[in-house]
């Protein structure tokens, strides 16, 4: 029972520890190194106590005065859990359960080791332990003691990796660091370290699993978690030990190279990660792609935050230290900005998207039917008249295939001209990309006749002027959408 209160409170001052070195923030502090002092003394306190040290009370003083100054920094650790523990589970948030969770790591990080030690002063005898050893050296002397501490310093270095998401270090980390914290395991309980390629194959599963979806992921990851299985049952073989195998294979198999790649790969299993690349390194923000691999959509550390159907995602508003929050969403020819802070489309366009998709259907089929030339240009522009917005515009460029503009200031260089419903525009200078000559001609008509409530607005620029009735049949295309007559 008392090596199993060890192993929890391990695991708990090891979140504390994450939620306390690991978060951005911290690493600003002057005071960084009575941070480290103060997670170090706490485990240095349970293996004390673990040990039933008389002099358990030096490390715990120097730990009181550490957490003092802790709070005096407002970084004791506490916060960020709660917070994150609503992220990971996707349960409603609720600032009662924040508060208990909160309170609860309070308590058992900070009070608890004082409880502990006045009911425990009457069982506390062994005085062996010596004075450095009570002010840290334990942590690299015990056995226990030295094996705990090293695999609390792989998680640590796994999930700092895992943070700053670079692919080739996540990579190393993912693939090596649980063969070696098994290694360790075996080593502290003096059996030999079978299948540790087992385990090495099990990781490279893992991590190129990240770029696939559906049912090919999944098969990856039940075959990686299969192997790590594997490997726990010779474990269990040698020890007896079923608590100590349950965990150790969940640790290996689950929680050590999530660690290392920086998200849960468990989450959002319908969809791709797009190559290794990432937007937000702290946020942990990147690409996802659906199953075509076409269309682009973004996720977090935790989950889903927007699904794969964009065509482009760009950077938007960044910080001081380059640290994009908003990024431009881009789909059918418009822009809606993203922020990923608050999880919110932030100044929203009036495009309507059923629409846009339509519109920009007619203009493509439009070249794919007549043919096109080197940079002809195309644009349907739909504007809602009771209200003045433009609820659909839509520019091509054709290169062969076509390519949306989404920049309308270096599109054709007559926007400005203003059209009267019914009339025709006709310009035979334009000029577009490489000081190329189109001709260009524009028409613009209000529908319905009697209240007007549209004017659609459509222009081509190609080499030679466009006759009348293929602008006129465009526009009666756009006019026939359901979308504009509900």
């Amino acid at each position: 029972m008392k090596t199993k209160l060890l192993l929890l409170d391990l695991s708990i001052c090891s979140l504390w520890m994450l939620s306390l070195l690991g978060g951005r923030d911290g690493w600003y502090y002057p005071a960084i190194a009575f941070t480290v002092m103060g997670v170090m003394m706490r485990f240095v306190v349970s293996f004390s106590l673990y040990f039933q040290e008389k002099r358990s009370w030096l490390p715990l003083a120097l730990f009181a005065v550490l957490a003092g100054l802790l709070a005096y920094t407002e970084n004791l650790g506490v916060g960020t859990i709660p917070r994150y523990f609503f992220y990971l589970t996707h349960l409603e948030y609720s600032e009662a359960v924040r508060l208990i969770i909160g309170i609860g790591l309070f308590f058992w990080i900070y009070v608890a080791p004082f409880v502990c030690l006045l009911f425990s002063l009457g069982k506390l005898q062994r005085t062996d332990l010596t004075w450095k050893e009570l002010l840290g050296g334990i942590l690299w002397h015990d056995r226990l003691t030295t094996t705990c501490s090293a695999v609390i310093a792989v998680m640590f270095l796994a999930f700092l990796t895992g943070m700053s998401m670079t692919p080739l270090l996540c990579q190393v980390v993912c693939i090596t660091s649980v063969p070696f914290t098994y290694w360790l395991l075996c080593h502290c309980l003096r059996i030999k370290s079978e299948y540790l390629w087992l385990l090495v194959v099990s990781m490279v599963i893992f991590w190129y699993g990240q770029l696939l979806a559906g049912v090919w992921r999944t098969s990856l990851l039940l075959v990686s978690f299969g192997l790590v299985t594997f490997v726990g049952t010779r474990l269990y073989k040698n020890t007896q030990n079923l608590l100590l195998t349950i965990c150790s294979v969940l640790y290996l198999g689950v929680i050590l190279p999530s660690f290392s790649i920086g998200y849960n790969q468990y989450a959002c299993i319908n969809y791709a990660r797009s190559g290794f690349y990432y937007l937000n390194p702290f946020k942990g923000i990147f690409y996802i792609t659906d199953s075509s691999g076409e269309l682009y959509g973004l996720r977090d550390r935790y989950g889903l935050l927007l699904k794969p159907e964009f065509e482009h995602i760009g950077g938007g508003f960044s910080t001081p230290y380059r640290w994009s929050f908003e990024y431009s969403m881009q789909k059918d020819g418009y822009t809606r900005f993203y922020d990923v802070l608050n999880n919110e489309f932030v100044n929203e366009p009036t495009i309507k998207g059923d629409l846009q998709h339509s519109v920009r259907e007619i203009l493509e089929n439009h070249f794919a039917c007549h043919g096109s030339d080197y940079d002809d240009r195309g644009q349907i522009k739909v504007t809602d008249l009771l209200n003045g917005e433009t609820i659909a515009d839509v520019r091509v460029c054709m290169y062969g295939n076509p390519v949306l503009n989404y920049d309308p200031e270096r599109f054709i260089a007559d926007d400005s001209i203003e059209v009267a419903s019914g009339h025709f525009f006709c310009n035979d200078s334009v000029v577009v990309y490489n000081d190329m000559l189109k001709q260009s001609l524009s028409y613009a008509v209000n529908i319905p006749d009697s209240l007007s409530r549209y004017r659609i607005y459509v222009r081509l620029a190609t080499d030679s002027i466009p006759a009348d009735t293929t602008l006129l049949g465009i526009a009666e295309r756009v006019a026939a959408l359901p979308e504009l007559n509900r």
